[in-house]
């Protein structure tokens, strides 16, 4: 399905990069989940720290935004029809690559923060970093063409983290191209 970005959001994208964390997380609560097909193709993404302490800024960069790290620099995500992966750019020697890897399934369920509709992202099918953690990303529509995101993981004593922040999207800016290497990251029966 082939989204049309709204050109005007009521509330755009460098908003949103203004708006501290907290906001961002009760934002996300009254928003309502994408259509099922809705997001297809590459998507931009873009974590906001307005009014985070310095060390978790440096822990973002170092997480998410080096190049010559083991993943590199988080571009964004991709979705088609019930599957995802994450986009990264990593430097080489005479320019960039981007890899495309960090899998995930998408299906429309009860959201794990607040038992509402939400587009939710499983990476705990696959045998990547995410998936080992339990990972689980949130999606939910502000308008078309962005979306917020949130992300819980469990907890030792078998419940979740709460969520403490959310991640933007917005696109699509390419089309769906598919992981690298589509056996890498399955799961060993």
């Amino acid at each position: 399905m082939t989204t049309a970005v709204d050109p005007c959001p009521a509330v755009g994208l460098q908003q949103l990069l203004t708006i501290a964390q907290p906001e961002l997380v009760r934002m996300w609560t009254t928003l309502p989940a994408p259509a099922e097909d809705e997001l297809d193709g590459e998507y931009a993404g873009f974590l906001p720290i307005h009014g985070l302490p310095d060390d978790a800024v440096r822990a973002l960069v170092q997480a998410m935004y080096q190049e010559r790290s083991r993943n590199g620099y988080w571009i964004g995500k991709a979705y088609s029809a019930g599957a995802g992966y994450n986009v990264f750019r990593t430097a080489t020697g005479d320019g960039y690559e981007f890899p495309r890897a960090g899998r995930f399934t998408t299906r429309i369920g009860a959201s794990l923060v607040d038992g509402r509709p939400a587009l939710l992202m499983d990476y705990t099918v696959f045998n990547n970093q995410p998936g080992r953690a339990g990972l689980i990303d949130e999606i939910r529509r502000l308008s078309t063409g962005l979306y917020l995101g949130t992300a819980t993981h469990p907890k030792p004593d078998g419940t979740r983290t709460e969520a403490t922040g959310c991640f933007l999207l917005n696109g699509p800016i390419s089309p769906w191209h598919g992981v690298d290497d589509p056996a890498r990251e399955l799961r060993q029966a």
